[in-house]
């Protein structure tokens, strides 16, 4: 089995590759941090799965699993995150994942999601299918910040967490203009008016630890 991890944290990507290894017969595996790496990866290598974060500095993993899934519509990627499930379930799950584990579920989770995914059936932990009701339901209320893009969503996150316009569009490699426009739409859609409102919504629903 060939295994691309994506994570931008060294040890994690490290750490994941070694279990997999000790479970199953794995020839291969990479290692990369980034968007542009996950992507030359894709184009120069062939892969039978890809164990891919959501929380990756700039491209967000949303991104990766979106442009690899234009690149490759039926390889199966496994999303393993740390990001709490109600703020990306129903993103993931859009975008074409074809499995979501968290990071704070037993490596029993893990390995059990390979095993579904490798025999081309899709899997999602406990603590996803909790989520799935109200994801497929569209009666059920959604909160507002489901109408944000992953744009969107990745800039009121970095404005919760503290940084300034100058360091997001350093991460994003956007201009000053462009993500103070995107945090406009972000106040418009939310119904709010100040950064300090942002933040607290931010941290009332859960989209920044």
């Amino acid at each position: 089995m060939r295994i691309l991890i994506v994570d931008d944290h060294e040890y994690t990507r490290e750490g994941i590759g070694r279990i997999l290894s000790e479970n199953f017969d794995v020839t291969k595996v990479a290692h990369v941090g980034t968007y542009e790496l996950a992507m030359e990866h894709m184009k120069t290598g062939t892969w039978d799965l890809v164990v891919l974060d959501i929380n990756l500095a700039g491209k967000s993993g949303l991104e990766v699993l979106q442009s690899i899934r234009t690149f490759n519509a039926s390889i199966p990627i496994l999303v393993l995150s740390m990001v709490p499930v109600s703020q990306y379930a129903r993103r993931v799950m859009q975008a074409g994942a074809s499995g979501y584990v968290t990071k704070s579920e037993p490596a029993e989770e893990l390995l059990k999601a390979v095993r579904m995914l490798t025999r081309g059936l899709k899997y999602f932990s406990p603590e996803v299918q909790q989520e799935i009701p109200s994801l497929i339901d569209e009666t059920i209320e959604h909160p507002r910040h489901d109408k944000l893009s992953n744009r969107e969503l990745a800039v009121l996150r970095g404005i919760a967490e503290g940084k300034s316009t100058k360091e997001i569009a350093a991460e994003f490699k956007l201009s000053l203009n462009t993500v103070n426009s995107y945090r406009k739409r972000v106040i418009t859609k939310l119904h709010i008016k100040t950064n300090l409102d942002l933040i607290r919504y931010a941290y009332q629903h859960g989209l920044v630890q």
